[in-house]
């Protein structure tokens, strides 16, 4: 099964370099069984016997925000995961007839009780890395902070992961650490390009809100700082606490009383979900104009279930506050809201194969792409896929430096949205494209005759894809 992709010229040309003959690179099935392996398989490694591969999915909580009023109903993000590498192992005779053994860790949302999060997440990556041994570790619930170097800088595990890291974390774990999100400063300096372009920064006082998590003020630095500079802007920056915890509000009012001071009237808010409510209702609270705001993929705020956040914790003000907020991400989230004359190549043949499988192999119902469930199951598929591809690329027996050195200079492969990606050495976030989104509310799905209302909030396309690399 070909894929001759609508959306244009750098979507065709990508889709037509695939080898889709390939057991590991199909549109029907999540894989076929490929040829035995000619040779004795024998222990190489660390987590590499001559029966199995020990690869570890590590996954965050997020049931734990129920706890603090906020929820994210996802799914259940490991189920998705043994349910690809349970195709895998059972359908498709593994990688050279071995196994992948595959052990789950946890580690909480949230944080406090006096251990900050950080701590908590490096724990968890030493689990992984040091007493399983993993050859590969998934992440796909928003590992940050200094965990993913904790994984993937220690010059031998790589982390194949969902969430945008900074461009310096993943020079530095030289191919080790792999994402299929825009690099985060990346992110915000195509934002700030975006905004220029659209004529929303001539004239205007522009502020940036970010928290205090590692990596957060470093992507600001890297990506929305410079690009500023030499776009000929000024930027101040206000910092927000999270005293070691993911619910960041210290100093938050103080930042927007200088905000109302200055006069600021853009504002580019880097923080996580279950923070933005809280910014904005202060904002409100303290009688401050609305702003334009220019958000990112940044802390998956270019998803409805972030975006949902806005509304269900801040109410229906806070949320009209918010309405018209510019979303820069490589994501499609809202393309079903649109005409359908309007929809190319959506839904993409490899989300839906995906939780097609995913449905056959659990009995659960094959989810609509408007579901909260659609997305997470094709991040899994495609998380499981690549970590099946390296493992395979680097060899009948192989080494942990075989399995680095195939990530280091991996090909095009599928992600959600059958994006165009490229990876290459200094380069290891995938994505080569991004669009511009808008938040609505009362969410107004699409324009024309297609177009209906609905009270709450969502994220809707506002523009074609681009090209950026």
């Amino acid at each position: 099964m070909s894929f001759d992709d609508p959306r244009g010229d750098v979507f065709a040309d990508f889709q037509a370099a695939f080898d889709r003959g390939d057991p590991l690179q199909r549109l029907e099935v999540f894989c076929l069984p490929s040829d035995p392996p000619g040779s004795t398989l024998r222990a190489t490694d660390d987590g590499i016997t001559e029966e199995a591969i020990r690869i570890v999915h590590l996954r965050t909580r997020l049931e734990d925000y129920e706890r603090i009023g906020f929820e994210f109903p996802v799914g259940d993000t490991a189920e998705m995961v043994e349910a690809f590498v349970g195709i895998l192992n059972d359908e498709c005779g593994g990688v050279y007839g071995r196994r992948l053994d595959l052990r789950t860790v946890e580690v909480t949302a949230l944080g406090g009780g006096g251990v900050d999060i950080d701590t908590l997440r490096s724990a968890a990556c030493l689990e992984a890395t040091g007493e399983l041994a993993a050859v590969l570790v998934l992440d796909m619930t928003g590992l940050q902070g200094s965990a993913p170097l904790c994984i993937a800088g220690t010059g031998r595990t790589p982390l194949i992961t969902t969430e945008p890291q900074s461009s310096d974390d993943l020079r530095t774990a030289r191919g080790r650490l792999l994402t299929i999100a825009v690099a985060g400063d990346t992110q915000l300096e195509l934002a700030a390009r975006s905004a220029e372009a659209g004529g929303l920064l001539d004239g205007e006082t522009i502020a940036v809100v970010v928290s205090d998590t590692p990596g957060q003020s470093e992507a600001v630095s890297a990506g929305l700082l410079e690009a500023m500079d030499d776009l000929g802007y000024e930027v101040r920056v206000h910092l927000v606490g999270c005293e070691g915890t993911t619910s960041c509000s210290l100093g938050l009012a103080v930042a927007v009383e200088r905000m109302i001071d200055e006069g600021t009237t853009v504002v580019f808010p880097v923080l996580n979900a279950v923070s933005l409510p809280g910014l904005l209702a202060e904002m409100i609270r303290q009688g401050m104009p609305t702003p334009v705001f220019v958000q990112t993929g940044l802390n998956g705020q270019s998803g409805d279930l972030a975006a949902g956040q806005v509304l269900a914790f801040g109410g229906p003000e806070v949320a009209a506050y918010y309405d018209g907020a510019l979303i820069v991400d490589a994501s499609g989230t809202g393309t079903w809201r649109l005409p359908d004359s309007d929809r190319e190549g959506f839904p993409d043949p490899f989300s839906q194969m995906c939780n097609a499988e995913y449905g056959r192999v659990t009995g659960h119902p094959v989810a609509d792409p408007s579901d909260a469930t659609y997305a997470p199951v094709a991040d899994a598929c495609s998380l499981v896929r690549i970590a099946a591809r390296a493992l395979r690329d680097a060899g009948v027996n192989p080494r942990q430096s075989d399995v680095n050195w195939v990530l280091y200079q991996l090909d095009g492969v599928d992600i959600p949205g059958m994006l165009p990606t490229s990876s290459a050495r200094r380069k290891n976030d995938l994505p080569d494209v991004v669009r511009n989104l808008g938040f609505q509310y009362p969410c107004r799905l699409g324009s024309g005759t297609d177009a209906t209302d609905d009270p709450g909030g969502c994220i809707v396309p506002a523009g074609g894809w681009q090209a950026f690399r």
